[in-house]
């Protein structure tokens, strides 16, 4: 492919059969091949629209003196929160994004016999005298409409892997996925300094305000909030853009998954230049629960490779995130585990 596929899904949600299995193999040959596409057309019930999308993002306007109780415990040490919370501009040298991460307890009870595993850790909420009315219940709408996507989806390369469809679905009870919420101050006239975070392409001189990278984990439902500048890296190697689309959705899948799937399902280099305006997306990254065991899939002619726990690959992939550096030791892995990623 040479263009990003954008795909109506619509039909993941209703009772047409046919309809479904053509929708289920355009996601697979986007899946297979590129490993990004756009979708659109999820159900009106599903509230993850741009409206929602403006109240969840005023959670940025609050004043840097009352932001300080929410940052992770990196940036303010009297804090007790470290995998959760907010990490601010500050956590990046270039000075270039801050961003607030929410668990599932925005949603759903954390279970009580997992307390002590950080990757389970409550998210400090802010106070709501500090937020627009309505803007828990908005964002804990906003968390169940993206999982809603990211389980139709899943249930849909199930089917086109010809797997069991419970698989996926089992792996995400006591799920931890993760709603990230990042800004991206507007930076004025581009000018390179030589770093590596500026990159020439069409012949201009651009900040890429996300380096080019590989998701770690499994899946990426992502709200680019109607600015561009995000781009994926097709087949032969050309940066292409990704399309923006109201009340869409750019859809990624992580090397882990690549990796669960014995390559079938492609994990694709992407980036983010900068645009000269302030910049906001917010990406829900689909995470079973940690003791989910990964390991080869019933896949006619997968490779085999040593299973491990998702939460140690989690763990041992988030803390090089520079929000989370120091951290790595905090968390034994719970089991045997080497990167299964590396090359």
């Amino acid at each position: 492919m040479s263009e990003i596929p954008i795909i109506d899904i619509g039909p993941l949600f209703g009772n047409d059969t046919e309809a479904k299995a053509q929708t289920d193999r355009k996601i697979a040959e986007a899946a297979f091949d590129i490993g990004f596409m756009v979708v659109e057309n999820y159900p009106s019930d599903i509230k993850v629209g741009a409206e929602e999308r403006r109240k969840i993002l005023k959670l940025f306007d609050i004043p840097e003196d009352d932001q300080r109780p929410y940052w992770k415990r990196n940036f303010a040490p009297e804090n007790p929160h470290l995998y959760r919370g907010w990490f601010p501009l500050a956590s990046s040298a270039a000075r270039g994004r801050e961003g607030y991460e929410i668990g599932p307890d925005i949603v759903r009870d954390l279970p009580t016999d997992q307390a002590d595993d950080l990757l389970y850790e409550p998210t400090p909420l802010p106070d709501e005298k500090l937020l627009p009315e309505g803007w828990r219940e908005t964002t804990a709408d906003y968390y169940l409409g993206a999982e809603k996507v990211g389980e139709h989806i899943l249930a849909s390369l199930s089917r086109s892997l010809g797997i069991d469809e419970s698989i996926f679905a089992d792996a995400f009870n006591d799920g931890i996925s993760t709603l990230r919420l990042l800004h991206y101050p507007d930076r004025g006239d581009v000018v390179s300094d030589g770093s590596p975070r500026y990159v020439e392409h069409d012949g201009k001189t651009w900040e890429q305000v996300a380096g080019a990278h590989v998701d770690s984990g499994l899946l990426t439902v992502l709200a680019t909030c109607g600015v561009g500048g995000l781009q994926a890296r097709d087949t032969q190697g050309n940066w292409i853009d990704v399309p923006v689309i109201d009340d869409s959705f750019a859809i990624n899948f992580g090397g882990l998954l690549e990796r669960w799937t014995g390559g079938k399902i492609k994990a694709t280099l992407h980036r983010v230049l900068g645009q000269g305006e302030h910049r906001y997306s917010v990406p829900f990254f689909f995470e079973p629960r940690p003791s989910t065991e990964i390991a080869p899939l019933p896949i006619e002619g997968i490779k085999p490779f040593t299973p491990f726990l998702y939460g140690d690959h989690l763990w041992a992939t988030t803390t090089k995130f520079p929000e989370n550096f120091g951290l790595a030791d905090l968390r034994t892995p719970r089991a045997p585990y080497t990167d299964p990623i590396a090359k």
